[in-house]
């Protein structure tokens, strides 16, 4: 399969992300009484009556519209092709939208794959998720994220009722998304020894407390990054690019966890705080 016709087969997948909240006070029944929860409060859709969260009286939520439509509205304005794919979870306590432009796009290094430019767009009324939008590359073959350290990819801001995003930030991302092209080049012609890719694991899968064998990582993760990390030295290569590529697929795809859109976050949040690091081995 070409990249134009993976391209192709990229489809909008909507859902319904703009219905109205409330923020009402939290109460529980003891004995068949009511009794007032008075410092905290609950987020409930106003159309349905259903529960999404509960928080200190002092949340204030932003809307999954607010963030979501001012940002479709400004890569409407880009009059490039795109398509749009919102994932509502819990009921709607919390949304992943994917806007994924076409034409915004490389070969990736090893001539196996294109990438294109996305934006991640995540809400939560359930607390899980800050406000994060995070514009980075998708590998179309495998569907792995290209994640970036650049601060203006990667935006969050806390439950405060304001949304005070920059949209200047997705134009600029898209020239940090077209820099990548000869970074990633540079990757796939760099060859890594095992005691990196060692060090690298073990700060993904770090866990504060060791295991019955004195180690301080998640055993099993660090067996799934070291399976990934085979397969694709031999599809890519022992080099840069595969191993940020097997680092990628297992943040990308998730397995054996409670709470998969959850853990993709966290692995992603992992990975970006050691390629902001000078000793990173990315930079």
């Amino acid at each position: 399969m070409n990249h134009m016709t993976q391209l192709a087969k990229l489809i909008d997948k909507p859902a319904e992300y703009n219905f109205p909240i409330e923020t009402i006070p939290m109460k529980g029944i003891c004995d068949d009484k009511l009794i007032g929860c008075w410092d905290r409060v609950m987020i409930i859709r106003s159309d349905t009556e259903e529960y999404l969260g509960n928080h200190s009286k002092s949340y204030r939520p932003v809307t999954h519209a607010k963030v979501l439509d001012p940002v479709i509205d400004i890569v409407d304005s880009m009059n490039t092709p795109y398509i749009t794919q919102v994932n509502m979870i819990d009921n709607g306590a919390m949304m992943e939208a994917r806007i994924i432009c076409k034409e915004i796009c490389f070969d990736d290094p090893a001539q196996q794959d294109y990438i294109a430019f996305q934006i991640t767009v995540r809400n939560s009324y359930n607390g899980v998720w800050s406000v994060m939008i995070q514009a980075d590359g998708l590998r179309l073959w495998c569907m792995n994220g290209c994640t970036t350290p650049d601060k203006i990819a990667n935006y969050r801001q806390k439950h405060n009722g304001i949304f005070n995003y920059n949209f200047d930030h997705i134009k600029h991302s898209i020239n940090l998304f077209r820099d990548n092209e000869p970074r990633f080049r540079e990757w796939y012609n760099t060859p890594v020894h095992q005691d990196q890719v060692v060090t690298l694991f073990d700060k993904l899968t770090y866990t504060p407390k060791p295991t019955v064998d004195g180690k301080y990582r998640n055993e099993t993760q660090y067996q799934n990054l070291s399976q990934h990390w085979a397969d694709y030295c031999q599809s890519i290569g022992r080099n840069k690019w595969g191993l940020y590529n097997a680092v990628t697929h297992w943040i990308s795809h998730p397995q054996n966890v409670s709470s998969t859109n959850k853990t993709i976050v966290e692995r992603n949040s992992k990975m970006l705080s050691y390629m902001s690091k000078s000793d990173s081995m990315f930079n």
